[in-house]
C-alpha cells in the first residue's frame, strides 16, 4: 500500500494532548525473523506504511534512545516508587531533535508525556522544564543507549489510530550522558529476533486479533532497556524482561 500523509492515522501513543501526554494500549511479541517477515507481509495486505520511513533504508528508520536509572538501578530492579516508570531521550533518524520521555504503563495501558528539544540546546545541558525537574529529583541519571531498525505500519480502528511496529537488529552500549548519539561498537541484545508491538487506544480491535490468530502469535513481554542492562552487567540476566 502507499504511504499514509494523514497525521490521525499515526500511533495513538504519539497523539498527544496540548500538555505533551498521550495514552495507549500496547501488546508486544518477541518473533523469530521469519516470523516477523510473515507480519511485515501480513501487514503490507491490510495496513499503510509509516510516512515517516525512510525510502533508502527499505522503509524503515533508525531509533535511538537514552535510558536513565539510579545510581542503584531502582528501575531495572523494579525498587519501590519506581515500578512503573521509565525516563529516556529518544531521537528518530538523524533529525535534529531530541524528545525528552517520561512512560507508565499500568494494566497493559501505557502513558507517556514527551517534549521535544533541539539537539545542540540538549548538548548544551539540560533545558528547563518537567523532565530536568524529575530526573533530577529523583537522582536519574544515562545508564544505556540502545539503537534499532524501525518498520512501522498505521492504520485506523472502531476507536482511532492504529499502529503496528517491528524493531530489528537491537543493539546497545552503557552510556554516561544524554545524547541519543547512533550506537556503535555495541552488544547484540535480541540476535535473530525482532520486537514486534501492536499499539491501539482502547480495546484489542478485530484486526489485530486476527493477526494473533492467523500468525500464531504469543504475547510477550521484553523491554530493550532491561535487555541491555543485563548484557551490561547492571541486573541479573534472568529477570531482563520481568
Amino acid at each position: 500500500m502507499t504511504a499514509c500523509p494523514r497525521t490521525d492515522w499515526l500511533s495513538p501513543s504519539l497523539l498527544a494532548a496540548p500538555d505533551g501526554s498521550s495514552a495507549a494500549y500496547e501488546l508486544k511479541f518477541l518473533v523469530p525473523e521469519a516470523t516477523a517477515r510473515d507480519v511485515e507481509a501480513w501487514a503490507d495486505d491490510r495496513l499503510a506504511r509509516d510516512p515517516h520511513a525512510d525510502p533508502a533504508r527499505g522503509g524503515m528508520y533508525r531509533v535511538t534512545s537514552v535510558y536513565f536509572d539510579t545510581r542503584g538501578y531502582d528501575v531495572l530492579r523494579k525498587s519501590p516508587g519506581f515500578e512503573e516508570q521509565k525516563y529516556r531521550v529518544r531521537r528518530y533518524g538523524a533529525e535534529p531533535t531530541a524528545h525528552l520521555e517520561r512512560k507508565s504503563k499500568s494494566g497493559g495501558r501505557v502513558w507517556k508525556v514527551r517534549a521535544a528539544v533541539p539537539l545542540a540546546r540538549l548538548a548544551a545541558g539540560w533545558p528547563d522544564g518537567w523532565f530536568a525537574d524529575e530526573i533530577g529529583g529523583r537522582g536519574l541519571a544515562p545508564v544505556c543507549r540502545v539503537g534499532y531498525d524501525r518498520c512501522a505500519f498505521v492504520g485506523r480502528g472502531p476507536h482511532g489510530g492504529l499502529r503496528l511496529t517491528l524493531d530489528r537488529g537491537v543493539v546497545g552500549v552503557p552510556a554516561d550522558d544524554p545524547l541519543p548519539h547512533a550506537v556503535a561498537d555495541a552488544m547484540p541484545l535480541l540476535p535473530g529476533q525482532v520486537v514486534v508491538e501492536f499499539k491501539f487506544p482502547v480495546a484489542l480491535p478485530a484486526l489485530f486479533k486476527e493477526a494473533i490468530e492467523d500468525l500464531r502469535l504469543a504475547p510477550s513481554g521484553v523491554s530493550k532497556y532491561r535487555r541491555c542492562a543485563a548484557a551490561a552487567g547492571f541486573g541479573p540476566g534472568d529477570r531482563a524482561d520481568a
